[in-house]
């Protein structure tokens, strides 16, 4: 009977099967790594394994395997459509100091803050297949990019500045309050003066 249960869940939950998800139904640590080994399913990170056959959401498993990071800048950018286009690669802000040499090895593009300012502007966002991750809002987002403009296509950057700018969400007097405390006002005023 667990191993139906535990099959129920991986299905559920698009081929991932987190252990601590196993052990909330009521099945024991050992069954579940039982058919783990039995099923031939990967591990992506301590107590989350995926079934190698199928097709995953990259964001999802990204924060799953990554709880601490962030998804930002062209990542961000695709989740709020101030983007069409696909990014060559996630992208993640992670605090100072944190080891982020797994999420660079799997082709994630990291970038630091200090810790005090990493859940500033941190959201849950809608990834394009459906699964919710942690994000910056849009004036996070804004604020980010224009810090990182020199790794950031220039037409991205520009099309993305002119999206949010026609947007009715948009939060000007947050923008500002965010741009403050990362030491960015005036180059987020420049910007704004020339689009507004």
């Amino acid at each position: 009977m667990p191993q139906n249960a535990l099959e129920k869940l991986v299905q559920a939950n698009d081929g991932v099967l987190r252990v601590s998800a196993a052990i909330k139904l009521g099945i024991s640590a050992p069954t579940v790594y039982t058919f783990v080994r039995r099923r031939g399913l990967d591990r992506l990170s301590k107590g989350v394994y995926a079934d190698p056959n199928g097709w995953h959401d990259e964001m999802w498993l990204t924060s799953l395997r990554w709880p601490r990071a962030v998804f930002s800048h062209h990542s961000a950018l695709l989740v709020h459509s101030l983007t069409d286009r696909e990014p060559a690669s996630l992208s993640v802000t992670v605090p100072s100091g944190y080891n982020a040499s797994t999420l660079r090895e799997t082709g994630v593009q990291a970038f630091y803050i200090k810790p005090d300012l990493l859940d500033m502007g941190k959201t849950d966002a809608t990834t394009p297949d459906g699964h919710t991750v942690p994000c910056y809002n849009l004036e996070r987002t804004i604020c980010d990019v224009l810090r990182s403009r020199s790794s950031i296509d220039p037409q991205v950057l520009t099309s993305a500045l002119q999206s949010y700018v026609r947007r009715s969400d948009k939060q000007l007097g947050l923008l500002s309050s965010y741009a403050e405390k990362l030491g960015m006002s005036g180059l987020v005023t420049q910007y704004l003066k020339v689009l507004l």
